[in-house]
């Protein structure tokens, strides 16, 4: 028998808060845990994206390089669906990617969210990597090109470029880089190569792809060439190999040409936009990643 005592405290200790055994240590199931506040987004993503027609969803990428530049510029990732080149003003490129959509058979929502990411775009540092990501960021999708350094046409650096550790290009080595690489792709040939429904192979090199921290290859061209980006440029050339005999119907001095381009990129360091170029000069097209300084995951450069 209790005594009334030691009853009546059971009594009181049972009809109280129950106790809810947590992870270390006991909670009472009446004291409310607050909820982890969520991390806020930098550019807010429109709810729809759109229907886009017969063009994919539209993004731009950020970097030197393109067109053989030593600065950096803009162009859409996806050249098939918005035929532009690369521009110093991403103006020049939303207007050309919106006005595309048009002719796509998009619908309003895409138009409209065209125009949305172009005025984000707008908000953003002028000529710097940002504005990509902005513009991207309402289309859903997530990008860092805002660690690459922006280049001034000059070569130099530009005061508006992000600053951050590992985010510079090898701006020094980009003029004799470009001239080397125009040199060594004028040998470049095609020698009667078909690539049947796709388009002539071609790999960059940048940080920000897939929203990684750290420079990596990525096919041109996402549509011919559906890959994401990686490390190795040995992932990315094979896949591109094998797309020209699984999808492409490719022909076979195109296929030879492909493992000249693979064999010539394995001969430039890895893991350096040389490797890009290498690769892209077997087929006529000059390009200048090599002036784009490794980054690891990390955000450090790396000298390789």
């Amino acid at each position: 028998m209790l005594s009334p005592i030691l009853f009546t405290a059971v009594l009181s200790l049972l009809s109280g808060p129950s106790m809810v055994e947590g992870r270390s240590h006991w909670f009472k199931r009446d004291v409310p845990v607050p909820a982890p506040s969520a991390p806020a987004a930098l550019i807010a993503r429109a709810a729809s994206v759109g229907s886009f027609g017969s063009c994919t969803k539209p993004e731009i990428s950020f970097n030197t390089g393109f067109d053989g530049r030593t600065e950096t510029s803009f162009r859409p990732i996806n050249r098939r669906s918005y035929d532009r080149g690369s521009a110093l003003n991403i103006a020049t490129v939303t207007k050309v990617i919106c006005d595309t959509l048009t002719t796509c058979g998009a619908d309003q929502t895409a138009l409209d969210n065209c125009a949305k990411a172009a005025a984000a775009a707008k908000q953003q540092p002028e000529g710097t990597g940002a504005q990509a990501d902005a513009f991207n960021a309402v289309f859903g999708l997530k990008t860092n090109f805002s660690a690459i350094k922006a280049v001034a046409p000059s070569g130099g650096s530009t005061s508006s470029g992000n600053s951050g550790s590992g985010s510079s290009a090898t701006t020094t080595a980009a003029a004799s880089a470009a001239t080397t690489q125009a040199a060594s792709s004028s040998s470049g040939n095609l020698g009667g190569a078909s690539f049947g429904s796709c388009s002539v192979p071609q790999i960059e090199f940048a940080a920000g792809f897939d929203g990684r921290r750290e420079t990596s290859f990525q096919p041109t061209d996402k549509t011919s060439y559906s890959h994401g980006s990686a490390q190795a440029i040995d992932i990315i050339s094979q896949f591109v190999c094998d797309q020209l005999t699984n999808s492409c119907k490719a022909n076979q001095a195109a296929k030879d040409l492909c493992q000249t381009a693979r064999s010539a990129a394995d001969g430039k360091t890895a893991k350096t936009g040389a490797q890009a170029d290498a690769f892209n000069a077997v087929f006529g097209i000059t390009t200048n990643f090599a002036s784009v300084q490794p980054i690891d995951d990390q955000g450090r450069p790396v000298n390789l």
